[in-house]
């Protein structure tokens, strides 16, 4: 039990941090930012929001189940420093993307509660693609079985990434690449305490 209760405030140590500094970035209404437009060619499909926000949810839950000590670390080092390297360039470099306006009706609901609480800003790179692909790579070594499936729901993600215009094509792309730059960095240095004699 004990592994199971650190690795919990861990989680949750580290994701109320991140979540703290994304807000301050996303929340600076004296900041000028450089307005990008989204791609003709891509929908808007603001249904797609349910599982952009699964994306946010369903690897974290992944990393209190590896069962790997080792492997729930370089998670938390991997997705922090991805997001150290993502979240700079949020702060340098601060992007704004005009979104169509939501659809009326009850089933759009969430997508209202996303926009109003989350701005149309931090557009370049995505970030929401940090914890699905190192939480995939992970597993991917410990339940091979398990890859197809999970590159499938990675798929749809990346999809409501961009029909929810929360981020460009080319945005989840370079997000995707300085993730999997910074998991192939850390795959070799990161050590966990070893917990097997109180398990």
């Amino acid at each position: 039990m004990k592994p199971f209760i650190i690795r919990s405030l861990l989680l949750n140590a580290t994701g109320a941090l991140l979540m703290g500094i994304y807000l301050i970035i996303n929340q600076r209404t004296e900041t000028v930012h450089r307005l990008i437009e989204m791609p003709e060619w891509v929908p808007f499909w603001p249904l797609m929001t349910v599982p952009y926000l699964l994306m946010l949810i369903l690897p974290w839950i992944g990393a209190l189940m590896l069962k790997e000590n080792e492997h729930f670390y370089q998670y938390l080092v991997a997705v922090s420093l991805s997001f150290l390297v993502i979240g700079s360039i949020w702060y340098f470099y601060p992007t704004e993307m005009t979104r169509p306006a939501t659809p009326e009706g009850s089933l759009y609901n969430i997508h209202r509660f996303l926009i109003a609480h989350d701005q149309p800003v931090c557009i370049v790179p995505c970030g929401h693609v940090m914890g699905p692909i190192v939480i995939i790579y992970l597993y991917a070594k410990e339940k091979p079985q398990w890859l197809l499936w999970m590159l499938s729901a990675l798929a749809i993600g990346i999809i409501s990434i961009a029909t929810t215009w929360q981020h460009r094509p080319i945005d989840i792309v370079t997000g995707s690449a300085i993730t999997l730059a910074v998991i192939l960095t850390t795959r070799k240095i990161v050590r966990g305490p070893d917990y097997s004699a109180t398990t």
